[in-house]
């Protein structure tokens, strides 16, 4: 009779797994016929509910079931585009990026595997959504450089903003972009925007959150924005950030995407560099002056140095009006720092326009006129980098549209 009984419960309990396993692939949704199953979703809420440190309540779990569903249909989206494009990424891009999250979210170097482990989640499934994150990228990066291209013009505007923001201040922030893509979504999403408020204010890791949350271009990167100028955000953005202090996270501010949330990491005042670092191409029309020179000598080597400033017209000149009054120490000097010539040279030299001569200037030793042939501005701001700014804020928007676009053609059916 015993022995009836346990075969009894057995059956029932491998039963129960079976229908439990069965449970666990019945499918959640159809993404153009490829499925998302509810062990797909609860696989994605563990690395949500993991890496977030998110409080483990019913209302919790509700929220992070439904961004677990909304990410992954995303996601397949997503790699159904880039499989049709020929996108793909390297091991060595995702090691990258392993590496990253084990620095973001403090844990030893190469023991991310281990980690996963031990918070009860498929390393694999981890790998899959940093993998989708980098093809997705690259794939906004290609159809970006492919359709946009940044003009000299823009970059010069943008380095004329920055250097009249000399003396103002720069912050530097991190995003999540709670994305709203419907009406029906607004008030959701704002619920979902505030969550994650409370649980940054309360200790949750910031690169976590906008890994598992964010809908911009920054979440595989932790929402890491960089330093930001004045001027270079929305309105309703900058709004907020100029009453923020730092370490500050602010509340959900609604913008044409969705619902944006900034930590404000920092804030300085923008320096630019003096006159000293800018780089000056020279020539030289060179008088001696003799040994314990007289002033008559002086004199003499001065009007010399007046006549052959008198022919230069531009650079090409130096050479042949140095031969005219005999001063063969003449010619180029190359491209000099302005800061390190001796002061009354810089004075000479800084108000010159290219292809302009300085009035001469003496010393005990000589009398020097200096022709500019060219000049650096010293900015500060390297060009390349200006450029890559402008490209980030267009790669943003870019993303917003591609995957509205991707999910307005696609057939995607809930059960």
């Amino acid at each position: 009779m015993h022995r009836l009984i346990a075969i009894i419960a057995l059956l029932v309990g491998l039963s129960g797994t079976a229908l439990q396993a069965q449970d666990l692939q019945r499918i959640v949704a159809l993404v153009n016929d490829e499925v998302i199953s509810l062990r797909d979703i609860n696989e994605r809420a563990r690395i949500i509910m993991a890496t977030t440190r998110m409080p483990d309540n019913p209302e919790i779990r509700r929220a992070v079931r439904d961004q677990a569903l909304r990410s992954l249909v995303d996601e397949r989206l997503q790699m159904q585009e880039a499989k049709r494009r020929g996108i793909t990424v390297n091991q060595q891009d995702v090691d990258s990026a392993v590496a990253m999250v084990e620095r973001q979210m403090n844990i030893p170097a190469g023991r991310f595997e281990e980690f996963a482990e031990r918070s009860g989640i498929d390393p694999a499934a981890i790998i899959n959504q940093i993998r989708t994150e980098l093809t997705w990228s690259r794939m906004i990066r290609g159809r970006l450089n492919a359709t946009t291209t940044v003009t000299d013009q823009e970059i010069d505007e943008a380095i004329a903003k920055l250097k009249s923001s000399a003396g103002q201040t720069e912050d530097l922030i991190a995003e999540i972009l709670v994305p709203v893509d419907s009406p029906d979504q607004e008030e959701p999403q704002r619920q979902t925007a505030q969550r994650i408020i409370e649980q940054l204010r309360n200790g949750a890791p910031f690169p976590a959150l906008a890994r598992q949350f964010s809908r911009g271009t920054t979440a595989a990167n932790g929402g890491e924005v960089g330093w930001i100028q004045r001027g270079t955000l929305s309105d309703e953005v900058e709004t907020v950030i100029a009453r923020m202090n730092k370490g500050d996270i602010s509340e959900p501010i609604r913008t044409v995407g969705g619902y944006q949330i900034i930590l404000l990491r920092d804030r300085r005042r923008i320096s630019m560099p003096g006159i000293e670092d800018t780089k000056v191409t020279l020539k030289q029309l060179l008088v001696p002056l003799p040994q314990n020179a007289s002033n008559a000598d002086m004199q003499d080597a001065m009007a010399r140095a007046q006549q052959a400033r008198a022919a230069i017209r531009s650079c090409e000149d130096v050479e042949t009006a140095a031969e005219q009054i005999k001063a063969p120490g003449s010619g180029s000097l190359g491209t000099l720092r302005l800061g390190d010539m001796p002061e009354a040279f810089r004075q000479a030299i800084e108000p010159l326009k290219v292809n302009e001569s300085s009035q001469p200037v003496s010393t005990p030793r000589s009398v020097h006129v200096f022709t500019l042939c060219a000049r650096e501005e010293a900015t500060g701001i390297n060009r390349n980098q200006v450029r890559q700014s402008i490209m980030v804020r267009r790669a943003e928007l870019l993303a917003q549209r591609y995957i509205r676009e991707l999910r307005r053609d696609a057939t995607i059916e809930f059960r």
